[in-house]
């Protein structure tokens, strides 16, 4: 029980880590809560149908996994506190901040990015 406990408290505090991330993300941008993950959505909807075009059943596997879900969320939390918050807190040209927001995340970037692309290639074997 004492090793659930502490699992549960270190989830809560990455989920809360993240949680204030994407707000600080949403004050940057002047984006809304429906905005940044509408937009999250769509970038892991389009990764996805780029990665399975014309492979319907891996598609659907990979697009309904709570693992690569998951997995997705995580590095995108990863990428808003380590390539965009670093910077971006700091700026005041909104339209630049928006489109380096829009770059960091865009999931062409994200096929020819050798690391992300590798610890994706793992995750594969667990899905």
């Amino acid at each position: 029980m004492r090793q659930a406990t502490k699992q549960n408290s270190h989830i809560g505090t990455i989920r809360r880590i993240h949680t204030h991330d994407m707000a600080r993300v949403m004050h940057c941008l002047k984006w809304t809560q429906q905005e940044y993950c509408d937009f999250q959505f769509f970038q892991y909807c389009a990764f996805v149908d780029t990665l399975t075009e014309g492979w319907a059943k891996v598609r659907e596997e990979i697009l309904y996994s709570p693992v690569f879900r998951g997995f997705w969320n995580s590095e995108w939390a990863k990428r808003d506190a380590e390539e965009f918050l670093e910077f971006a807190m700091d700026i005041q040209d909104r339209d630049y901040v928006t489109s380096e927001y829009l770059f960091i995340h865009d999931h062409k970037r994200l096929l020819d990015e050798d690391e992300f692309m590798n610890r994706y290639s793992h995750l594969l074997k667990l899905i």
